[in-house]
């Protein structure tokens, strides 16, 4: 009995490490600052022809993400600045007296500290809106359908995208023209895939 209940606990264990690994999209293996041709499709050693796009909001967030024949990956990086301590800066502060006499009066100012801090999230899914349909990806083999659709992506218009985070929040973005022609370069020519796809319309 304590085998069988050891088995099972042990199946179990390693379906729930299939789900968690299969409720997110592979990590995109470039940063936002990588010195990469984005918007283009290149030729990798590691990933073969790839499509490098991030959508970049200064000092908020970005999202990166890779297209490549069979799948897609991504990463939302949010950016913010942290109070850390203060410094002590002297200044002068002028005033006239009674009489009009200019005077000068040094104080010290209280000034804050800031450092840079960033954080990743896992992007779960990703709602692509083409040609009226919204296709969610999940990760996995791209569809034949969304690959058709994203070999016809407008070229003169930005793609709506919306990244669903792992804390269950969304960040609305858009995919630029230089991608969205890429991705009919991409797509044009895919080969039928290999198994089953986690894209759906609605």
């Amino acid at each position: 009995m304590n085998r069988f209940l050891l088995s099972l606990g042990l199946t179990l264990g390693l379906s729930l490490v299939g789900i968690s690994d299969a409720i997110a999209l592979q990590p995109a293996p470039v940063r936002g600052n990588a010195k990469v041709e984005w918007s283009k499709v290149v030729e990798t050693p590691f990933d073969g022809r790839v499509i490098y796009d991030k959508d970049f909001q200064p000092g908020e967030h970005e999202l990166v993400t890779t297209w490549s024949a069979n799948e897609i990956r991504a990463t939302f990086t949010r950016y913010w600045k942290e109070i850390v301590g203060y410094r002590t800066e002297w200044k002068t502060h002028t005033y006239y007296d009674r009489r009009g006499r200019k005077r000068y009066e040094r104080y010290a100012d209280e000034v804050p500290i800031y450092e840079s801090r960033s954080q990743d999230y896992e992007v779960t899914s990703l709602l692509i809106a083409l040609d009226g349909k919204v296709y969610e990806y999940t990760g996995g083999e791209i569809s034949v359908e969304l690959a058709e659709a994203l070999s016809k992506a407008p070229r003169d218009k930005n793609v709506p995208v919306r990244a669903v985070l792992s804390n269950g929040k969304t960040v609305d973005m858009a995919i630029g023209t230089g991608t969205t022609a890429a991705w009919r370069s991409l797509y044009g020519n895919r080969p039928q895939p290999r198994t089953g796809s986690s894209t759906s319309a609605f």
